[in-house]
């Protein structure tokens, strides 16, 4: 069976446009770690999860992300499991709030820091900006609201890291950002693509009326390396 190239879509993408970001040990790709401690994996199956173990040090900790729920091994804990649907967009975008939005450059990094620890959309590596497009709203000089891209493979873009300061919320700032994100990948002639928490109805909501709808839902699991010493205690 032929699969679509987003039922593994982080696999994909460390096979592809990001494979110089990642490296492979067997059928697994670890992401670099300067850009976060993921791992991707062709098949979820007990040889890959034996050679993501091999991989690891005893204690150390790593977030899997595929298409299934990741259950304990003998040398692999699971610690946290996270559903997170994926939506697509692959139609026109809605009309954008008449809101003004900039490409965010690296003089503008620390302030996307700030804003990220602050409304906590999820990790933001050093190496961000050099992995994709992000706009942004100011208030003045200050960073408020902001929206980026981040996968890229066959034909889709990610769009991620949506976040909105808390003292600027319900002001229509979160759609403006994700719509300029979006304009400028479809404008690529690409197809946009998120991830968003199974709980977070009014991320779900905003989405939704940006056109984006549930495709399929892949799992977050964060798993810890038990037993036996490994390839990376060596």
């Amino acid at each position: 069976m032929v699969l679509h190239p987003l039922d593994n879509h982080l696999w994909n993408a460390l096979n592809g446009a990001w494979a110089g970001y990642s490296r492979a040990v067997g059928r697994i790709r670890l992401l670099s770690p300067d850009i976060a401690r993921v791992v991707a994996l062709e098949a979820v199956s007990p040889a890959n999860l034996s050679t993501l173990a091999w991989a690891m040090a005893v204690g150390e900790e790593i977030l899997v992300i595929a298409p299934q729920v990741l259950q304990s091994t003998a040398e692999l804990e699971v610690q946290s499991v996270k559903p997170v649907l994926q939506m697509v967009a692959d139609g026109p975008i809605p009309a954008a709030p008449d809101i003004a939005t900039f490409r965010l450059s690296v003089a503008d990094f620390p302030q996307m820091l700030a804003l990220v620890d602050v409304a906590r959309p999820g990790p933001l590596g050093p190496r961000a900006l050099e992995l994709g497009n992000f706009r942004g709203i100011f208030d003045g000089a200050k960073l408020v609201a902001l929206a980026g891209e981040r996968l890229r493979f066959d034909r889709y873009t990610e769009v991620a890291t949506v976040c909105t300061h808390p003292d600027y919320r319900g002001r229509g700032y979160a759609r403006a950002v994700v719509s300029a994100v979006m304009q400028e990948i479809v404008d690529a002639g690409r197809t946009p693509f998120l991830g968003v928490d199974d709980g977070n109805i009014a991320a779900i909501r905003l989405y939704e009326a940006l056109g984006f709808t549930h495709r399929s839902t892949f799992y977050l699991s964060l798993v810890k390396r038990t037993g036996e010493a490994g390839q990376a205690d060596r």
